[in-house]
């Protein structure tokens, strides 16, 4: 018997249960029937990173020293991208290890650079990339034989061909998304047929920028069909299998576009530039690419043209990512804030001013709601090391929005009004998730349970007979069937493990403060940049 992992990335019940109701997730109803789950909540952001890793390692962030994808640094007026490297922690996977237990993990999300494990680790995206416009082909899995394997046996992909953005979402895009999750579910299940690991992890996480772009239409209930139709693989075998997501996904009523919001607010200014010169002209990034695709000329342009001129082109929507801190007038910022909420005061923390402007902005955003429906814009704002706990929480950006329901925030810079009733997304993400533990050791309880997305971990872990860390933030969730070994036996407690990536030049750069946007981080930031995660 194996214990699997099958993370559906963006996952949340009310999203499926239709097609549960009508019977297309025949599969996904079985394990129901027999398993005992509900809904798991995932830590703030509700973003894949940092919430694969919270899964992972069954900390909060604050444990981690990574809080999303990205961190805006005000001191040195950058971006920085995170990779696996940069996580302060080790995961469960290093735990079964060390108690002599195998495991692989396929396509989750955070893991590039791979790692060497006791089994294997295949890297997903979208952090996986080796250039902004082409896939991995190399260095995307340990050991080399697994590699080896995976490109010559199953012609593995990292990515979909062509790729999926606000621009491109027809149907060669929508196939690719497609034909990518049979591949995952080829790949995981040759794997485990070959290496015969004690666990196995599986994510299908471009499934999510269906529902970003279609929320709950035709092309996602295609992708849930085809998810479903894929796990009966594991079915039958007596294996016990959690099914999990890192967030749910809620249909986009709203978009707040909270730095036209500080801007408008007088905490952030900006100044005129070829940007705003090229998006009154008509001639935006989504024009732009439409027309290098039609030509076929993507990857001539994107060799020819210089990378700093193409950052020029302007969104639709305005100035974004990394452009946002070129166009900014930083003398006269206060605050500035990435998608989905983050905010980060350009005031160091010592000075007088500090603790009053997140005041102000604390009441401000929590008092705000939309001039129609009157709806809340903000659930609630935190400040980042309150909210989160651990020996990193001091990182923490400055202030965390919780987002109001069916609203998606965006860190454009340029709209008139902060609040629009649509954007790029149709399907946003909300921390809401999902959980359900199957097989022999599980009890059959229905889905009325709740959870932490940091439970998973240290109740997979006391599954399998291993002891939990003393450091984990999650619990052991009772979920166990009665007469099993799990459900008789008491959880055990250890020392953890370092989680450190030794001799990593990155880590040494990061540690140093000498970290400058690298090749890497520009193709990480374009895949984000397809799927609308940097807006």
């Amino acid at each position: 018997m194996t214990t699997i992992t099958i993370g559906l990335d963006g996952a949340n019940w009310d999203l499926i249960r239709d097609w549960l109701e009508e019977g297309r997730l025949p599969n996904l109803q079985r394990l129901i029937d027999d398993g005992v789950g509900g809904v798991s909540k995932s830590c703030l952001p509700p973003i894949t990173v940092p919430n694969w890793k919270c899964y992972a390692t069954g900390k909060n962030p604050g444990k981690l020293d990574v809080f999303r994808f990205d961190r805006i640094d005000t001191a040195e007026r950058e971006h920085v991208f995170h990779d696996a490297t940069d996580f302060r922690s080790a995961e469960l996977w290093d735990y079964l290890n060390d108690e002599g237990l195998s495991a692989g993990v396929v396509n989750k999300p955070s893991t590039y650079p791979p790692k060497e494990i006791d089994g294997f680790v295949v890297a997903g995206g979208p952090d996986a990339s080796e250039t902004t416009y082409r896939s991995l082909d190399s260095g995307f899995a340990t050991p080399p034989d697994v590699e080896r394997f995976l490109r010559e046996e199953l012609d593995y992909r990292v990515h979909p061909n062509p790729m999926i953005s606000p621009t491109e979402k027809g149907e060669a895009e929508i196939e690719a998304v497609l034909d990518l999750i049979d591949l995952r579910f080829e790949a995981a299940d040759r794997l485990l047929d070959r290496e015969d690991p004690d666990f196995l992890h599986l994510t299908v996480f471009y499934s999510m920028a269906l529902q970003h772009y279609f929320w709950d239409g035709e092309p996602v209930r295609r992708a849930w069909e085809r998810i479903d139709e894929h796990l009966g693989r594991f079915l039958g075998d007596g294996h016990d299998i959690l099914v999990m997501s890192d967030h749910g996904t809620w249909h986009v009523d709203t978009v707040f576009y909270l730095n036209a919001w500080l801007a408008q607010e007088g905490y952030l200014a900006t100044e005129r530039g070829v940007d705003e010169l090229l998006g009154k002209a008509g001639f935006t990034k989504e024009r732009a690419l439409a027309a290098a695709k039609a030509l076929g000329m993507t990857e001539t342009l994107a060799n020819v043209v210089p990378e700093r001129v193409q950052r020029l082109v302007p969104w639709e929507e305005g100035v974004k990512r990394d452009r946002v801190l070129s166009v900014l007038d930083w003398e006269e910022t206060t605050a500035v804030a990435s998608n989905q909420g983050p905010i980060y005061l350009t005031l160091p923390r010592d000075h007088p001013d500090y603790e009053t402007v997140r005041t102000e902005l604390i009441e401000k955003l929590e008092a705000l709601t939309h001039p129609e429906t009157g709806q809340p814009i903000v659930k609630a704002v935190y400040r980042g090391e309150e909210y989160y706990h651990g020996p990193y929480a001091e990182n923490a950006p400055d202030l965390l929005l919780d987002q109001g329901e069916n609203v998606h925030v965006s860190d454009a810079v340029g709209p008139d009004d902060p609040i629009a009733d649509e954007g790029v997304w149709a399907g946003g993400n909300m921390p809401e998730g999902v959980f359900l533990f199957s097989g022999p050791s599980f009890r059959s309880a229905g889905l009325g349970e709740r959870a932490s997305i940091t439970d998973l971990t240290p109740t997979l872990l006391h599954a399998m007979g291993a002891a939990v860390p003393e450091d984990l933030d999650g619990e052991v969730l009772d979920v166990f069937a009665p007469g099993t070994q799990a459900a008789e036996r008491a959880v055990e407690y250890r020392t953890p493990l370092t989680g450190d990536r030794d001799g990593d030049d990155r880590e040494e750069q990061r540690s140093s403060g000498s970290r400058t946007q690298s090749d890497d981080d520009e193709a990480v930031e374009q895949r984000l940049a397809d799927l609308g995660y940097l807006e």
